[in-house]
């Protein structure tokens, strides 16, 4: 799929899903949306440049920082390294909130591992795993909120078990039901250039809103 065709038909097949099942509208915006009282949402991110990804992660840990939530980063080993390293030359406050563990960065393929069960996700570890690391990141924040960045689901889709990819985001907007938390996930948008749309469409009826550079 093109870049263009990508955003057409996840916005235009939205759509349709939202309509005919009372669900709200999926929304293509540049930015995440402000985290407010109790509200969750569950953004996801197609990223062409691992820079801006991991720049645009500082700032969402910073904006976290500033509210007083904790964050949780879930991060592909290829970014956890250059990650942390860049939260840390973003600022003491920052730096300290890695310290003090208000800004946690785990490796996503080891999370993951944690939470299948025969090769494919089980709910109820990812419930005891996730749900305690998100428990545990409240616990640190001076409000009720969480921050959290994910990418096991794109873990799950470089390996093309696409269903299973699915029925983790679905874990996700289940374990929103019973914690407070702003998740925000992220796939590589080459990881989609071979894949049928209808997966494409899967993946952002699971979300609220589209973080996207695809348009520019």
């Amino acid at each position: 799929m093109s870049n263009k065709a990508m955003l057409e038909s996840c916005s235009f097949q939205w759509q349709n899903f939202a309509y005919g099942t009372g669900k709200r509208k999926m929304k293509v915006i540049d930015r995440a949306p402000e985290l407010k009282g109790n509200d969750t949402a569950h953004v996801v991110q197609f990223y062409t440049k691992d820079d801006s990804l991991i720049e645009g992660l500082c700032q969402f840990v910073r904006n976290a920082m500033r509210d007083g939530e904790s964050a949780v980063l879930i991060v592909s080993e290829s970014h956890q390294r250059e990650l942390t390293r860049k939260l840390r030359n973003c600022g003491k406050d920052l730096a300290k909130a890695l310290d003090d563990d208000r800004c946690v960065v785990l490796n996503a393929a080891e999370a993951l591992a944690e939470c299948m069960d025969g090769g494919e996700p089980n709910n109820k570890k990812f419930v005891s795993v996730i749900g305690s690391i998100i428990d545990a990141a409240k616990a640190k924040a001076r409000t009720k909120n969480v921050a959290v960045f994910g990418e096991m689901v794109a873990v799950l889709w470089a390996e093309k078990k696409y269903h299973a990819a699915i029925a983790l985001e679905q874990f996700w907007n289940d374990l929103a039901k019973s914690r407070t938390f702003y998740l925000r996930c992220a796939y590589p948008a080459s990881s989609f250039t071979d894949v049928q749309s209808e997966w494409y469409t899967a993946v952002c009826q699971q979300h609220s809103s589209v973080i996207s550079d695809l348009a520019s």
